[in-house]
């Protein structure tokens, strides 16, 4: 399979499929600078698409009309008889003729992209808004592409996976810049607000090389709220039964027509002990969390420039652990500070549609610190990454190419006790991606990218996503290519330090490597006269190296150490969304996990705390346009249990969770929302082994495979000019 990839990227293909499609650039007549957003579409047919940023647009041809209509705010409306063009590019000139055309597009909640070679399902913010969506991880209870679990039964740290895999094989980004990496990969995630977010994007399999040779399982990118966007004041207040209040407010300043700025606050506190299965242990945090973050916008329709930058500033100082009462106490203390920035800055060569260059950079300064009882843990990291891309069209549309220079700067210093591990790397990188799009049913990107670190060598990453447009409403996909991570035990294992087991990391480490392959189908119908979508995913990862955190080889020991060519992660998904009746949105999905390690005492042996097979409902209503209600229903098959002396099954028991919202939405300004998670209050019998002492040997709160904190209430206000 790997030599067939290769192939695929260096042999030249062959075009196939039929044109039903028609392309072409929008420009301005006088600067020739592209036209975003320009309406295009057909006379007297409801078939229309708007221009992409590069002002470029593609459109069904029609049977029922050969004249296309071109229409842009602040333009002459363009119409156009259409004979046997397959590509044009079309200039508008200044100034309105005719009356402007309005388009209402009610847009899904979520929704998967039928055009791009790449399958990326969106979650807009209908689906953020689902669920109280605290912070990232909490962004995706109500959709079941991402799996949310809890890393223990103390720290209330959340993890998601993705095809089975942990989280920190997948890439995160915001606005396609690597974000949480290194220390930030898990805990990071409780420092982007789900407030703040205007989208999220969801790719399973290897990504593109443009961002890097990591997202072995997939990349999620958020997208923050504009800088330039409409909303000029958001406030909102949460508050739920677990003694957690937060704030959020986002304002918009407007320096001049191309200048803006916004400004976010997030700040929440756990204020009271709560001890619902009388553990001893409490089943909330307290203590303060403040996030800030000022973004800025610079974009001028007469200037070949825009720019966005921000600044962003995380802190936390939480504790939890043994109530009060218990002396001595075992106490868990979190405590993070990070300030990040980053810049993005593009040209736009308006002569030349499809061209453009831009720079990326990012650095940040994360220092956190952890207390587990008498044992402290202490992370410390420096980064800095910049990333120049520039992008063109070849002749014509047809093939297009994106390549540029990658330099990374990251230093780690990571300490349990007296272990300790961590490096000070330089990476410099180079990359190359070109589409081939013969046809509107045929595309293939082949990327390929080589990076030269002082810490691992060489790495080299070569990936193929194609895209069969089988016909206009039935897609099919498939990805294949390598991903790597740098190793790092101690954070993305969080949850293990609260236990009394011993930590024995190997000599030296080693990247960790796999490659990905994948399929996807997607089809649209009609029901009953409404759209509904049935896709199916298929995915496996076989690792040339991983990093096997092994906790059965000794119940009182956490093992770290490499296995080569011994690890796979096969992954199926079935997933169904149909509108019965109007306004009644039924999104259904079943999962199935095969992953599975060979580990030094157990031979191949299923990853731990994983259920093989998980179901998914989630129904969303709509009733008059005040009131929506959402309900999510989970059910989570058996896992395996790592090894506890003291632990009383190997194996989990299957279990459902029920989640619930209500929102009223009398206006544009109001939104009130009340809503309940684990509503079946389902809980883990006995979440933290040896609770009565956790100074001795068999104490572990990290085995959690279910809710912990039972039936939780929440109710919020939001506020929106």
């Amino acid at each position: 399979m790997k030599n067939l990839i290769l192939v695929f990227l260096l042999a030249p293909i062959i075009a196939f499929g039929s044109n039903h499609h028609l392309k072409g650039f929008v420009i301005d007549a006088h600067s020739k600078a592209p036209l975003i957003g320009a309406l295009i579409y057909w006379d007297g047919t409801e078939e229309a698409t708007v221009t992409n940023e590069k002002g470029h647009f593609e459109i069904n041809k029609s049977s029922l009309s050969n004249i296309l209509i071109i229409d842009y705010t602040g333009y002459q409306a363009k119409k156009i008889k259409i004979t046997d063009q397959h590509e044009m590019v079309i200039s508008l000139t200044e100034g309105n003729e005719i009356s402007s055309v309005d388009i209402i597009i009610e847009k899904p909640a979520s929704s998967i992209g039928m055009y791009n070679s790449i399958k990326i399902e969106t979650l807009g913010k209908k689906e953020l808004a689902k669920a109280a969506c605290c912070n990232l991880s909490e962004s995706f209870e109500t959709n079941p592409t991402v799996d949310v679990s809890f890393t223990d039964a103390v720290t209330g740290t959340k993890q998601i996976q993705l095809l089975g895999l942990a989280g920190p094989y997948s890439l995160i980004s915001s606005g396609n810049i690597p974000t949480l990496t290194g220390n930030s990969s898990v805990l990071g995630m409780d420092f982007i607000p789900g407030q703040w977010l205007n989208s999220i994007q969801l790719i399973k399999g290897t990504g593109s090389v443009v961002n890097g040779y990591s997202s072995i399982a997939g990349q999620i990118n958020t997208e923050y709220i504009a800088s330039d966007s409409e909303e000029k004041l958001f406030l909102n207040l949460y508050g739920n039964s677990g003694t957690r209040l937060e704030f959020n407010a986002i304002s918009r300043i407007k320096v001049n027509k191309n200048v803006f700025s916004r400004l976010f606050i997030q700040a929440d506190n756990g204020y009271k002990e709560i001890d619902n299965n009388k553990d001893g242990f409490m089943d909330n945090q307290l203590g303060p969390k403040v996030v800030l973050m000022n973004t800025w916008s610079y974009h001028n329709d007469s200037s070949n420039w825009e720019s966005k930058s921000g600044v962003k500033f995380d802190f936390t100082d939480k504790t939890s652990g043994q109530t009060s009462r218990t002396s001595p106490k075992y106490a868990v203390r979190n405590q993070q500070n990070k300030f990040e920035a980053w810049s993005k800055n593009g040209y736009i060569f308006k002569d030349k549609p499809g061209r453009s260059t831009g720079l990326q950079t990012h650095f940040f300064i994360d220092e956190k610190d952890f207390d587990f009882g008498n044992n402290t843990l202490s992370a410390n990291e420096t980064k800095f990454y910049a990333n120049w891309i520039y992008a063109d069209i070849i002749n014509t549309t047809d093939h297009s190419i994106k390549t540029g220079l990658t330099y990374t700067y990251n230093t780690i210093e990571n300490s349990f006790n007296t272990l300790s591990y961590g490096w000070n790397e330089n990476v410099i990188g180079s990359f190359f991606e070109h589409t081939y799009k013969p046809s509107e049913t045929f595309s293939l990107v082949s990327g390929i990218r080589l990076d030269q670190s002082s810490v691992w060598g060489t790495i080299f990453t070569p990936r193929i996503h194609g895209r069969w447009g089988i016909s206009e409403n039935n897609v099919f996909r498939f990805s294949g290519g390598r991903g790597t991570k740098n190793p790092n035990p101690f954070l993305e294992n969080i949850g293990t330090f609260v236990s009394s087991r011993d930590v024995i990391l190997p000599n030296k480490l080693e990247q960790e490597s796999g490659w990905n392959y994948g399929m996807n189908f997607t089809k649209k119908f009609k029901l009953l006269s409404r759209s509904s979508t049935l896709s199916f995913d298929l995915y496996r990862t076989d690792f040339d190296n991983k990093l096997v955190t092994d906790l059965d080889k000794n119940a009182n020991e956490v093992n770290y150490y490499f296995v080569k060519n011994a690890s796979y992660a096969n992954s199926f998904m079935a997933q169904l969304k149909l509108e019965p009746i109007k306004k009644l949105h039924l999104n259904f999905a079943y999962r199935f996990y095969d992953v599975k390690t060979k580990q030094e005492t157990t031979g191949y042996i299923s990853s731990q705390l994983l259920p093989n097979h998980r179901a998914f409902v989630n129904g969303e209503y709509q009733i008059k346009d005040k009131w929506f209600l959402d309900a999510t229903l989970n059910w989570n098959g058996k896992s395996r249990i790592p090894a506890n002396q003291l632990a009383t099954s190997n194996n989990s028991e299957p279990f459902s969770t029920l989640n619930a919202q209500i929102r009223f939405k009398p206006n544009k300004t109001w939104d009130y929302y009340i809503g309940g998670e684990n509503l079946f209050n389902y809980q883990q019998e006995s979440p933290i082994i040896n609770s009565d002492n956790p100074f001795d040997p068999g104490f572990d709160a990290s085995l959690i495979w279910a809710p912990v904190f039972g039936t939780k209430l929440y109710f919020g206000i939001k506020y929106l000019i």
